[in-house]
């Protein structure tokens, strides 16, 4: 593919994959406001559709000529021409100016039928009920859904990979803002009903170090929410089997290969039906909080602002706008 060019006056064809790898020294802004005036014929006009004083658009017409050593616009009789190179410039400046109303276009419409969420794993299910109903009351965005290990999910944000990330509460985003909705759920100990542990009515975190776990891997809230609570009681823990899949982690603890600690609504039915069993311990229960990741370096789309908006009725909690 091709586009033409003027070089001293001489009609020439550039392939267009070198021209979109050349350095451009144009100014951009500089030839909007040359279109303008040239379409218009009229710096008056220009000034008010560019929204900047009459002076500042003949500054930069001048500045275009300048640059390239042309003259390009003049006034007779106070009326504004275009000299035949501004002519010819001008069908460039259109299509400069309709390519970027294309762009402008394909941004807003993006950013308002859009949305990219990221959900920790083990929170996936849980937050379901918020994706839906993001569906049934904003039916014309399209919502992509990311899951992950709460870490990587909050790594990729920071890369501007998602729109917003939904996880358990982590300390480790310094460059990401962090709207924290508190204690919304717990988590709980679960084992096989055939474990020792299964019959005490009451577990310390003593006797949870001394039995094999069922982790997720670093990175994850859980397994961070674990470290967390061993550290502050000086224990260690007895790291048994590595699983990211909530299915996996739940299967692992049925055959009796160690405890695993799980989002309590992932569980229940599992200890309903005395597939599972959850561990109670002396201390209390654990108490989840689930974090709203944003990147700071991002403005916050329509969209994302209406799913935030969603995040909010659900929890009934009014957390501070972005």
């Amino acid at each position: 593919m091709y586009y033409r060019t003027d070089a001293n006056q001489i009609d020439c064809l550039v392939p267009l994959r070198y021209a979109t790898i050349m350095p451009l020294y144009i100014n951009p802004q500089h030839i909007i406001s040359f279109y303008y005036v040239g379409a218009e014929k009229s710096f008056t006009t220009a000034s008010e559709r560019l929204c900047i004083t009459e002076p500042a658009v003949h500054q930069q017409i001048r500045a275009l000529e300048v640059q390239f050593g042309v003259k390009l616009v003049y006034v007779k009789k106070k009326r504004v021409c275009l000299t035949k190179t501004g002519e010819r410039l001008l069908i460039y400046a259109e299509e400069f100016f309709n390519q970027a109303v294309i762009a402008e276009s394909f941004l807003k419409s993006y950013t308002l039928s859009n949305l990219h969420v990221a959900i920790a794993s083990s929170l996936l299910l849980y937050l379901m009920p918020i994706i839906d109903r993001f569906k049934e009351t904003h039916p014309h965005i399209q919502i992509t859904i990311h899951e992950g290990p709460s870490l990587i999910l909050g790594e990729e944000l920071a890369d501007f990979a998602h729109d917003i990330c939904l996880i358990g509460s982590f300390d480790r985003f310094e460059r990401l803002r962090v709207l924290q909705i508190p204690e919304v759920e717990e988590m709980v100990f679960v084992v096989s009903p055939q474990h020792p542990l299964a019959q005490a009515p009451e577990v310390k975190w003593e006797d949870i170090a001394r039995w094999p776990l069922i982790l997720q891997r670093e990175g994850s809230m859980a397994r961070e929410i674990l470290d967390q609570q061993f550290r502050a009681r000086g224990l260690k823990p007895i790291i048994g089997t590595e699983v990211q899949n909530p299915e996996c982690i739940k299967g692992l603890a049925r055959e009796m290969r160690g405890l695993a600690l799980m989002f309590l609504p992932s569980v229940r039915e599992d200890d309903a039906l005395g597939r599972l069993k959850i561990i109670r311990l002396v201390d209390g229960p654990i108490k989840l909080s689930v974090d709203v990741l944003m990147n700071k370096e991002m403005a916050m789309s329509p969209a994302a602002e209406a799913f935030l908006k969603v995040v909010r009725e659900y929890f009934n909690y009014d957390c501070p706008r972005a």
